[in-house]
């Protein structure tokens, strides 16, 4: 999988980078040589028109200045000086010629020239004929068309003779320049461009390979990772130090893990205290049953052991039922009906509930209520059980003569219970786990021959259901006190 999300992924950026890359040159390259031309264009038209425009005014200044036949005069000689510098700045050609065609003045390369009209200093009429008529052209000339060679760009603009009132043309001014300058100019730009072009393809190339392993890597571990947990080991974690999406896919991966392992283990943990857990009442009922049943037991002891089954049978179905109860809770299927509740009067139920088991051991059972009543928002039924569990705990755990104290008090948004009773207390290292599921303290197993171990789980659960926190403070020798909140019904009611 990682090779072939890897190829995938360095080839799809490749060609993303090719293409861009071509669609840029050739865009690039199109775009250049019309701007070169244009470019070109210009500058010719400018020195075209400033040629006209000095030739006009020394016609006007000397109307001999072309038919002296001698180029010894101070104003000729200017003159051949301004239009040589015109073509050396523009490196072009400049041509004047009359209303015959006959070439007055030249400056500049003549290799592009038909011999025929270099020889006689005479260009084609055609050539100049759109000038004579007051017109403007540029254009690119054809194979030897008009004495011209091809790829010669062409610009013509009359020159008028500027002593004549009515400004009649005189004749023309005719610029060229070699179009493989252009092209040379337009080369020399995009062999830059490409040399950029191909180092930036080669570093785009490195980290599309770096990425692309970046990306592969950490997926081929996923997928290695995957596999083993589908064959159950979920043991296996992924180092990586990526970031972003799949980084937060790892973390994510990683987590869930952890989260499968824990959820075997207590898997295994609640199968196997189940099976504890029945196996015991299960192997005792069966072996008093079989020993009244072959004679085993007297007559006179039958009572007794039956009063034993009796009560393992009732301890079964009070695991039958925590389990149910467990299952509902933890399924979202036990739907609470939440509705004012007197917590004051549950406590005082729970105590009276007790009231044989507390006068048997000597409790002192001591009550603080803020009020009177206190009335909370709860589903009755799971808050009264959660009540009878902690009293239940209270009166088991409490020594001979000990005492428990029953508190509640009201903030401004929470009522506040609290059960304590006094006793051997619960270890430091056991008190974060007691809220387990079959969890169950040595001590607790020498003194509790009842308990399964899901009392304080379905405790902690339904307060948690109720959107409330409970809690365990104690002191081995001293004290154990489980205390919870609830909301106030007035203050939720009116939310």
């Amino acid at each position: 999988m990682g090779k072939t999300l890897f190829t995938r992924f360095f080839l799809t950026t490749v060609l993303i980078i090719l293409i861009s890359c071509v669609l840029t040159i050739s865009l690039l390259y199109s775009q250049l040589g019309s701007y070169l031309v244009k470019t070109q264009s210009e500058e010719l038209n400018n020195i075209a028109a400033h040629t006209a425009e000095i030739t006009s005014r020394f016609l006007e200044q000397n109307n001999s200045l072309f038919s002296t036949g001698g180029y010894d005069s101070a104003a000729i000689w200017m003159f051949q000086k301004n239009i040589e510098t015109q073509s050396s700045n523009g490196r072009c050609t400049i041509m004047i010629a009359d209303a015959d065609a006959d070439i007055v003045a030249l400056a500049g390369d003549t290799d592009f020239i038909d011999s025929e009209y270099t020889t006689s200093f005479k260009l084609a009429p055609e050539l100049i004929e759109s000038a004579l008529n007051g017109e403007i052209t540029s254009d690119i000339s054809g194979e030897k068309s008009m004495g011209i060679q091809k790829d010669i760009y062409v610009v013509t603009r009359p020159v008028y003779s500027g002593y004549v009132s009515d400004g009649m043309i005189w004749g023309a001014v005719v610029v060229c320049k070699s179009m493989p300058e252009i092209r040379q100019a337009r080369n020399e730009v995009m062999g830059l461009v490409l040399t950029s072009q191909c180092i930036a393809l080669l570093i785009a190339f490195l980290i599309s390979f770096i990425m692309a392993r970046s990306v592969s890597r950490p997926m081929s571990k996923l997928s290695s990772a995957m596999k083993a947990v589908a064959t159950g080991d979920f043991t296996k974690k992924i180092e990586s130090d990526s970031t972003g999406e799949i980084g937060e896919l790892i973390s994510g991966f990683n987590y869930m893990t952890e989260a499968l392992r824990e959820i075997d283990e207590t898997r295994s943990s609640f199968v196997s205290n189940v099976a504890h857990e029945l196996r015991t009442p299960m192997t005792i009922i069966s072996g008093f049953v079989e020993g009244i049943l072959d004679g085993t037991i007297s007559e006179d002891e039958r009572d007794k052991y039956l009063g034993i089954v009796l009560s393992e049978s009732r301890r079964l179905g009070r695991l039958v039922n925590d389990l149910l109860q467990t299952s509902r809770l933890e399924s979202g299927t036990a739907k609470l009906v939440m509705r004012q509740i007197d917590v004051n009067e549950m406590l005082r139920k729970s105590i009276i509930s007790y009231e044989n088991s507390i006068t048997e051991k000597n409790i002192d059972v001591e009550v603080e209520f803020k009020y009177e009543h206190s009335f909370a928002l709860g589903d009755e039924d799971s808050i009264y059980r959660v009540i009878m569990n902690l009293m239940d705990n209270a009166v088991k755990f409490t020594p001979e003569g000990g005492a428990i104290r029953v508190r509640s008090s009201e903030g401004p948004r929470k009522i506040e219970v609290s059960i304590e009773n006094t006793g051997s207390g619960i270890s430091e290292k056991d008190l974060t786990r007691i809220w387990e599921r079959f969890y169950k303290t040595d001590r607790s197993r020498s003194m509790d021959k009842r308990g399964v171990g899901l009392g304080l789980y379905l405790v902690k659960t339904i307060i948690n259901q109720h959107n409330n926190r409970i809690w365990a403070e104690s002191k081995e020798g001293e004290f154990t006190r489980f205390t919870f909140t609830l909301d106030k019904y007035n203050v939720k009611k009116s939310e």
